[in-house]
């Protein structure tokens, strides 16, 4: 079976539903998604280029090609990767520390997506770079990318839904007391002239939920298991940093460290649904080396 394909045999329940319906119902596409394949003619019914206003009949087989013609001018670059998991809809990569996801206007080369398109142009494809869920170039970690438009807006689909879920550890400075709980904080854009790009803003900010838990207490530090419940900008950083707990080596919500050159932040596992056959998938993966020995060497809290 083409693995770009996507079948749906029509049951008694869609007889004389229109064809534009059972995008909506049985195969889950975006609207932008679904004007890109009607103007390639990429919808078929019984081997036919169908419209979308097509009265189904049981039996029909409705088949959906997601070839679509895509180009990239991301410059492709050969820099290892760490894959974790690759199928025909997704990947999920173990970013290091100090590799930047994507290119930005004065640093076009040396990122992620540039090592990503040319590990898919040695496959012999032409895709466009999807990040389902982003880094900041100092965390380390898994991130989650879509290899057609249809599998990341179907994993969009999944995050409103929370059946996708990250968790992270992060190395903070301070005591925390409390054994866990949630931030639930509002987040918006920093003040002009803040060296922060992002900040608790309680009357104009975008809701963001951090739930946390203390793993280990050390001298003048607390490790912490995180969980997001939302994906705002820097929701992490910003969180911990307003609680007077800045993620150790945080030069932006906090200061520069000489234990690590980096913030002490790590997504260390992702779960979330296949979006094809909705197999529940799970990866985990241990902190960077340097984040390890850092928290080897801490001293722990008597």
């Amino acid at each position: 079976m083409d693995k770009n394909i996507l079948t749906y045999v029509v049951d008694e329940d869609d007889d004389l539903v229109y064809l534009r319906d059972v995008f909506r119902k049985r195969i889950t596409l975006s609207h932008a998604l679904l004007a890109r394949l009607k103007v390639q003619e990429k919808i078929e019914v019984n081997g036919q280029v169908t419209r979308t206003n097509y009265r189904l009949q049981p039996g029909d087989i409705v088949t959906v090609d997601l070839d679509l013609d895509e180009t990239s001018h991301i410059i492709p670059q050969n820099i290892p990767m760490d894959i974790i998991y690759e199928d025909d809809d997704l990947m999920v990569i173990n970013k290091p520390p100090g590799l930047a996801v994507h290119p930005v206007k004065d640093k076009m080369e040396g990122t992620l997506a540039n090592a990503l398109t040319y590990h898919w142009l040695q496959k012999g494809e032409s895709r466009l770079f999807r990040p389902i869920n982003r880094l900041d170039k100092g965390t380390s970690g898994l991130m989650l990318v879509g290899k057609s438009q249809y599998a990341h807006q179907a994993m969009f689909h999944q995050q409103k839904k929370r059946l996708l879920q990250r968790s992270y550890l992060a190395l903070v400075e301070g005591e925390v007391k409390t054994e866990g709980g949630s931030i639930d904080l509002p987040i918006g854009h920093a003040a002009p002239g803040s060296n922060a790009c992002r900040t608790v803003d309680t009357a104009n900010g975008k809701p963001a939920l951090t739930h946390f838990k203390v793993i280990k207490r050390f001298q003048n530090y607390t490790l912490l298991a995180l969980q997001l419940e939302t994906g705002r900008t820097h929701q992490i950083r910003v969180h911990l940093s307003h609680l007077g707990h800045p993620i150790c080596g945080d030069a932006l919500y906090g200061s520069q460290s000489l234990l690590i050159n980096h913030q002490a932040l790590h997504a260390g596992q992702i779960s979330f649904q296949q979006p094809r056959s909705l197999q529940p998938l799970e990866f985990q993966v241990a902190p960077p080396d340097d984040m390890l020995h850092l928290l080897s060497t801490l001293p722990p809290l008597v």
